[in-house]
């Protein structure tokens, strides 16, 4: 995203509580500073009138790389407090549904509510039903948590070995599955997912790491960790990394959770979605980080990365991605290497359209730069808040129909016809574009559905956001406040100072 203008107001001169700042002249203090790039100054009103309640605040872009590598000591304390978080939900929580069936603490980011049951479910039964498709006999699953998957997947396999790195999650789950019929063959380890050396090399089918990466601390810990894994499965085994984040899709993530609370000046709008995005709690990772690990990797052969299968329009279906990594050597070639090529609103305009063209073409098919109904909305949200469109129209976007076909149409087509339909996010064009892979009925193995953009395995940390931003920003502005407080006269010297995003991610 660009960054926002760093303006001072429409005048040189601000009141605020009884007296008269100059803002060039404290502007010009504060970009003196050696760690700010830019800097901007606003009064921020008491709602209630109250005069002597105003704040002067400070927005200023800090000096420097925006996406520096996080010290070793930074990403240790990520994963700590991750833990430390865990560690009180998985002890507090009470026992809200049988094994397998425990959504505690799944909320909407959009409201904050409970997401609904069927959805959640959904959510769940569309990755067992991925991973059974493998047809493993020997799973590890690395970050079980709830056992939500475990419970899908462990009776169908003759060995399931699954590892958390809160103790009080795996007693939990020990407890459980002694009452389980399938409880013998479930092996329950306390461990990190960046440690995985006391584990069995080239001897598991599939390793799965299910909505777990968005806890890491950055780009090198995922791709160690993806890059460990293959060494755990065998030969033409697989890794799923599933219920990815994606930082293609953040921007228009955080303008629908903000969109209702956003302020009425289009400035500070983009301002605080972009800040929003920028300090991103969370590790969201672009699609080509994956396909850089697998071209660094000596034992990685294919890549099948797909978008979720999911009726519900919802953040999981939206914002997330399911990576499947297979280990070298493969029985045979991944599929849809050489499709028929057609363009979405080009050769094929509608569902009607491309039924009858695939009628024609018995092979594979990619249909490239198809719009997705998921996103539709907030992605043309997003667009409206970049062009500082006002409030109003933001959120009547998002209240729109979606102008494209749900991903589920492409899967009922296929079906229909007796083919395969595979979706992947298309790796170039608006964040809402998906490639649709159609295949012969009966298409087994990996996918070469999707085409990385630049894979460069030399820089993985450019493919994700950086989690620790958010505690970075707090120190830089409580430390440049402090400085500052000592060398600016009081009557300039600002109450509040806010980190913004120069615009790089």
């Amino acid at each position: 995203m660009s960054a926002s203008p760093m303006e001072s107001g429409p005048s040189p001169e601000i009141e605020i509580r009884g007296r008269t700042v100059r803002t060039d002249e404290a502007r010009r203090l504060i970009e003196a500073h050696p760690r700010v790039a830019r800097a901007r100054l606003e009064v921020r009103r008491s709602p209630s009138g109250n005069g002597a309640a105003d704040r002067l605040v400070a927005h200023v872009v800090p000096e420097g790389p925006s996406a520096a590598p996080a010290a070793p000591e930074a990403e240790e304390k990520r994963v700590g407090d991750w833990n430390r978080i865990y560690e009180w939900v998985y002890g507090d929580m009470a026992q809200a549904g049988g094994l397998g069936d425990d959504f505690v603490g799944w909320h909407s980011s959009y409201d904050g509510t409970p997401i609904e049951r069927s959805q959640m479910c959904e959510w769940r039964d569309a990755t067992v039903d991925r991973v059974l498709s493998l047809r493993p006999r020997r799973v590890l699953e690395i970050g079980v948590g709830t056992g939500l998957l475990m419970a899908g997947i462990a009776p169908h396999v003759e060995r399931y070995t699954a590892t958390d790195f809160s103790p009080t999650a795996i007693a939990r789950l020990r407890a459980q599955v002694a009452d389980v019929e399938w409880g013998d063959r479930v092996e329950l380890l306390v461990g990190r997912a960046d440690d995985l050396s006391a584990l069995p090399a080239s001897h598991y089918d599939v390793v799965v790491c299910n909505s777990v990466v968005q806890y890491f601390p950055n780009a090198r810990y995922l791709a160690g960790m993806v890059t460990a894994a293959l060494n755990l499965v065998r030969p033409g085994g697989a890794v799923l990394i599933g219920d990815v984040r994606n930082l293609r899709t953040l921007p228009a993530f955080r303008t629908a959770v903000m969109a209702p609370q956003l302020p009425v000046d289009p400035v500070r709008a983009r301002a605080a979605v972009e800040l929003s995005a920028y300090t991103e709690r969370e590790l969201a990772v672009d699609p080509d980080l994956f396909a850089a690990v697998l071209a660094a990797s000596q034992d990685g052969a294919a890549l099948d990365l797909r978008v979720k299968r999911a009726v519900h329009h919802n953040e999981l279906s939206r914002h997330r991605y399911d990576a499947l990594l297979y280990r070298a050597p493969l029985a045979a070639p991944a599929a849809g290497t050489d499709p028929v090529e057609l363009g979405w609103g080009e050769e094929v305009a509608d569902i009607e359209v491309l039924e009858k063209a695939l009628s024609a073409l018995p092979g594979p098919v990619r249909v490239s730069g198809v719009p997705n109904a998921r996103l539709r909305q907030e992605v043309e949200a997003a667009r409206l808040l970049e062009a500082l469109a006002d409030r109003d129209r933001i959120v009547a976007a998002l209240d729109g129909a979606p102008d494209a076909p749900d991903p589920e149409e492409f899967h009922a087509l296929a079906e229909r016809l007796g083919r395969v339909a595979v979706l992947t996010w298309a790796s170039t064009g608006a964040p809402d574009l998906l490639d649709v892979l159609v295949l012969p009925g009966g298409t087994d193995g990996p996918v070469a559905a999707y085409r990385p953009a630049d894979p460069s395995p030399e820089d993985v940390s450019r493919y994700t956001n950086d989690p620790t931003r958010s505690a970075a920003a707090a120190a830089f502005t409580a430390a440049l406040a402090s400085e500052l407080a000592a060398t600016m006269p009081a009557t300039l010297l600002p109450d509040d100072f806010v980190a913004e995003s120069d615009g790089r991610h």
